[in-house]
């Protein structure tokens, strides 16, 4: 067994893709407050995606929003 003195740390290669279209920054942005109670999903999700959409950023969607947004 090599021993040495300074820890050898890897870091994996990560990726990232994110797949939203134009009809799902539609949908999110013109959602209001009845639709989201409607569709189940949270008032600060629903704020932060709209926030960061109107930014011209990127949002992340997790299984479950997606899936009641489309």
């Amino acid at each position: 067994m090599d021993k040495t003195k300074s820890p050898d740390f890897k870091i994996p290669e990560l990726s990232t893709s994110r797949n939203e279209n134009n009809t799902t920054r539609e949908r999110i942005i013109s959602t209001d407050s009845e639709e989201r109670k409607s569709l189940g999903i949270n008032k600060s999700t629903l704020w932060y995606q709209q926030k960061r959409l109107k930014k011209g950023k990127l949002v992340k969607l997790y299984k479950k929003t997606r899936s009641r947004i489309e």
